[in-house]
């Protein structure tokens, strides 16, 4: 084979009188020469295309692990307002359980939770400690890079706390129902007693001293062992009287022994009396509250030594101390 033909010639000219050079190079050198700057090309093609994908894949990891922190921050926030609201909710419950002793309801079976809602309990891991040993164990276990766990766990973890959220609002519905009911039968008995202490004798009738408590006696009309019915308070001609409770006039008339009295009929099989007033204020039928004024003081009827009210309690038609019927 000729030489010509085994290589190529390169003239290079240096100027009009300088001689010009002349390089020969083999074929062989420039056909292996082009193969490896082809390949050198592809491989840094690929090189500079990873580098390409990696750094895409880096900024939508950065842009996931954002995203994370700022649902692992509202659902922190979230978290710690549920927790907020079972507080309240537990305290309620024991606001609850008290007006239901205090009105004399029979105690719920459940104490605390609804049926069909389980309790919780168990001793607290600090969420950074089991993330940290989470990574430990996984360190050891696993091919993923750093990036990749780490979102990994941040999810889990994210996925836990929605998890434990739900159970929460779970827990607050099903607890709000339950204690609705128990504040529609609260607010009902409340009502109702309401309306009795309304009703039921519980401050002193008229401003004065006790002179004759009720209980055995000698009588200062017949000097002879008897019962008295009532409270003597002895207090000035004119002096007002108030009624110690609501209630309707069932008697304002003159009696011999009582002079002109007064009876209210409270409900609740509670009636009370007062004796040898100077006054009536109030008629047959009229219904009083509270420290209305009903009549004066004075010392009408034979069974009288000077002014004063003659008050008496009847429960079941039977009389009582009215002293267990003054709370102020």
């Amino acid at each position: 084979m000729k030489e010509s033909e085994e290589s190529l010639t390169v003239i290079v000219f240096r100027g009009a009188r300088a001689n010009p050079w002349r390089l020969k190079i083999r074929k062989a050198f420039v056909k292996h020469g082009l193969i490896w700057g082809v390949a050198l090309l592809l491989i840094q093609g690929g090189i500079v295309t990873h580098y390409v994908y990696q750094w895409s894949q880096l900024s939508e990891l950065e842009e996931i692990k954002k995203e994370l922190n700022s649902s692992r921050a509202q659902t922190g926030t979230f978290s710690t307002e549920v927790d907020g609201m079972k507080k309240r909710m537990l305290a309620l419950e024991s606001l609850n359980r008290k007006l239901q002793t205090m009105f004399g309801l029979e105690s719920d079976d459940i104490q605390g939770l609804p049926s069909g809602i389980s309790g919780q309990g168990g001793e607290e891991i600090p969420y950074e400690v089991l993330t940290e040993n989470v990574i430990e164990a996984r360190d050891g276990s696993t091919q993923k890079t750093g990036m990749d766990r780490s979102a990994s766990l941040g999810f889990e973890s994210t996925n836990q706390k929605i998890k434990e959220i739900k159970a929460g609002l779970d827990w607050l519905g099903e607890q709000s129902k339950f204690e609705s009911k128990i504040l529609e039968e609260l607010s009902a008995v409340a009502e109702k007693k309401a309306v009795q202490w309304a009703s039921t004798p519980s401050i002193w009738p008229v401003n004065g001293s006790i002179t004759s408590r009720f209980g055995p006696r000698v009588s200062p009309f017949t000097g002879k062992k008897a019962l008295h019915a009532g409270l003597d308070i002895g207090a000035r001609k004119g002096t007002e009287i108030r009624s110690p409770g609501s209630g309707k006039v069932v008697v304002a008339a003159y009696d011999g022994r009582m002079g002109k009295f007064i009876r209210i009929d409270h409900g609740y099989e509670i009636e009370t009396t007062y004796g040898h007033l100077s006054k009536i204020l109030v008629k047959y039928g009229d219904r009083v509250h509270r420290g209305d004024l009903i009549g004066l003081v004075g010392s009408t009827g034979k069974f009288s030594t000077g002014p004063h009210l003659h008050y008496q309690v009847a429960v079941n038609d039977k009389v009582v101390d009215p002293i267990h019927y003054i709370l102020d």
